[in-house]
């Protein structure tokens, strides 16, 4: 091997190796760190979300529940019994959910009286 001193170009190059080499490995870390606690953040934000979310839907799950015991259900507010998903005779000009809902406002208004 030669001498280096002899040779200011390679001086010149190993000179940029000692001192590039840390900065730029630095800088690279840098920016990956930078991408990892943003992703942090992210994670714990969907995480966040989606306990919100799964409250919601238990939610909406009780609701249908107790929407097919009010609607579905085989006993009735009268006391007759009937299948569930049996078609109610309908008035000419009157949807089955509206009558069925009047039929239960105006059993609790009763039932509220009393």
């Amino acid at each position: 091997m030669q001498n280096l001193q002899n040779h200011p170009k390679e001086q010149v190059i190993s000179a940029l190796k000692e001192w590039a080499s840390p900065v730029l490995i630095g800088i690279v870390g840098m920016l990956l760190w930078r991408d990892v606690t943003e992703m942090r953040a992210d994670i714990k934000l969907l995480l966040t979300q989606q306990s919100a979310d799964r409250v919601k839907i238990e939610q909406l799950e009780d609701d249908v529940k107790l929407l097919k015991e009010l609607y579905l259900t085989s006993a009735r507010t009268d006391g007759t019994s009937r299948k569930p998903f049996q078609e109610e005779p309908l008035s000419e000009h009157q949807p089955a959910f509206i009558q069925r809902d009047e039929e239960l406002y105006v059993n609790n208004k009763h039932k509220n009286k009393k």
